[in-house]
């Protein structure tokens, strides 16, 4: 018996008018199976790349959330210095205003010892020589060097710092700091200066108003002795008598001046003495000038020496125009050309 035969496609292609024709025998199910598999291989490529594409956006993800974790660290990093950093310019701008303020205060302590410097000076050249043992420890010259050392220090720190704004924050910092150590270095030289400086100028001017108060200076521009101290003839009686003092001989109207710095004790008129003036001087010390023509001082006044006092004269018991200068230590007579050997 015959099986049935399946049916079967035929497909001719045909190629041209010219050209053979060629026929092909597809069977049913090759024709109704080709489709499904063809939609199925489409299926699954499509599902593979679906798969490839979700594979790889899940590593994208993985990614883009690991690149934000550390952009956010950066961030905060960034932040954290930033903070730092204005930290440090405000601690920075501290540091300036103080070592600002320092230099001002250096400045001031230096204007103060120019000063000091000035009059230092002003009264070694009044009084030359006289104070010079008194002066050595701080000397003119050792002095004007301190004085430009400071100075060329003090006006040098601000171009260096200045400058080295430019380059780092902690250049400036360390700068600063080394700068205020220096000028607290020498805030305390000018302090201790300023204080050896006044000493000296004290124990100076003390010195002198010692010096100043011994009668040394010539009480007349006359230097002419007609009579000195000690056991003489009274050339009124012709008898030895003690002389107190020196006659000091001149004109008439002369001007008489004070030996020493002191204060006016006694003014009047004796007719032994005449018009006289007597002057206490430190130390115990008196002066007297008799004979006086005219009295300029008073009692009570203040006189330096090589002040005007009064007139040479004649008055009271006088042989003719002089003055007798009288020295008494604790109301004693001494030689008066003791004293004004000093400044002869």
């Amino acid at each position: 018996m015959k099986r049935a035969r399946k049916p079967t496609w035929s497909f001719v292609v045909m190629r041209g008018a010219d050209k053979s024709v060629k026929q092909f025998s597809v069977s049913k199910r090759s024709v109704l199976v080709a489709p499904v598999a063809a939609i199925l291989a489409v299926t699954g490529c499509v599902a593979g790349l679906q798969m490839k594409a979700a594979f790889e956006l899940k590593h994208l993800e993985e990614e883009l959330s690991s690149q934000s974790a550390q952009f956010t660290q950066t961030i905060t990093g960034m932040d954290l210095v930033i903070a730092g950093k204005d930290d440090a310019i405000v601690s920075l701008q501290q540091e300036l205003l103080a070592l600002s303020q320092q230099a001002n205060e250096m400045k001031v302590k230096m204007d103060e010892l120019s000063q000091l410097e000035v009059k230092l000076k002003l009264f070694i050249e009044k009084y030359g020589g006289s104070v010079t043992g008194t002066t050595s420890s701080v000397s003119e010259n050792d002095h004007r060097g301190l004085v430009q050392t400071l100075s060329t220090s003090t006006r040098g720190a601000k171009p260096a710092l200045y400058s080295s704004i430019s380059n780092n924050n902690m250049g400036i910092a360390s700068l600063a700091q080394h700068t205020s150590l220096d000028l607290q270095a020498l805030n305390e030289m000018v302090d201790s200066m300023e204080v050896s400086m006044e000493q000296t100028l004290k124990q100076a001017q003390h010195k002198r108003m010692t010096i100043d108060a011994i009668p040394s200076h010539w009480p007349t521009r006359s230097k002419q002795l007609t009579s000195s101290f000690g056991y003489r003839k009274d050339p009124f009686t012709g008898r030895a008598t003690f002389h107190a003092g020196i006659d000091i001989s001149g004109d008439s109207g002369d001007a008489v001046f004070s030996a020493a710095d002191g204060t006016v004790n006694e003014v009047g008129f004796d007719s032994q003495l005449g018009n006289y003036v007597i002057i206490e001087h430190l130390g115990g010390l008196q002066t007297a000038y008799m004979h006086l023509k005219k009295i300029d001082a008073r009692e009570g006044d203040i006189v330096v020496r090589g002040e005007k006092i009064g007139q040479l004269g004649s008055s009271g018991r006088s042989t003719g125009p002089h003055l007798h200068f009288q020295i008494m230590q604790k109301n004693e007579p001494v030689n008066p050309l003791k004293y004004l050997a000093q400044h002869s």
